[in-house]
């Protein structure tokens, strides 16, 4: 995947030394329309990665989206403490279309505290189905072995070429 288009030649000297650039697709990223728990899509060198984010979950709730799975993954604290876990995380974190560095070990232990992520070689996916939409863009993959994933977001102008980047000949639009 080529992200040095995005980044000068001292960042990409330094990058390589430091750590590996990851670049986020989508923080609205569901595996279905029956699962509301909202998650993080990250595009890494080597792998597509969705990690579930309880918090991303919450910040939906607040915006009044999934009003079923999300509220009731809010619990007991209440549409003021949904709304104000948004708030906080939403000053914390990337935008999609970020490309950030992150250490190598950093990365792994991440992965490692997400026992329930979505990990999947880009070695080992055969195509990709992108359709962009008005409420959600879906991204549909098929792996060599034939398996399949289907992945729901909100759209954003950024996943779209970030995919075209990474895959190339294998995402087809619909």
């Amino acid at each position: 995947m080529e992200f040095d288009a995005c980044l000068s030649c001292d960042v990409r000297i330094r990058w390589t030394v430091a750590g590996v650039r990851i670049a986020l697709l989508a923080d609205s990223c569901t595996t279905g329309w029956l699962n509301w728990g909202h998650g993080e899509l990250w595009l890494t060198p080597d792998h597509v990665v969705r990690i579930g984010r309880r918090e991303l979950t919450l910040r939906s709730a607040a915006k009044g989206g999934a009003i079923g799975g999300a509220a009731a993954a809010a619990g007991g604290l209440g549409l003021l403490a949904v709304q104000a876990a948004g708030k906080k995380f939403a000053s914390t974190r990337p935008a999609p279309g970020a490309v950030v560095e992150v250490e190598k070990e950093t990365w792994a232990g991440e992965l490692d505290h997400q026992p329930k992520a979505l990990i999947l070689g880009r070695d080992d996916i055969d195509t990709l189905d992108y359709r962009p939409g008005i409420s959600s863009s879906r991204l549909r993959i098929r792996m060599t072995d034939g398996s399949e994933h289907k992945l729901l977001w909100l759209p954003n102008p950024h996943a779209e070429d970030l995919l075209a980047q990474a895959f190339g000949p294998r995402l087809h639009r619909s």
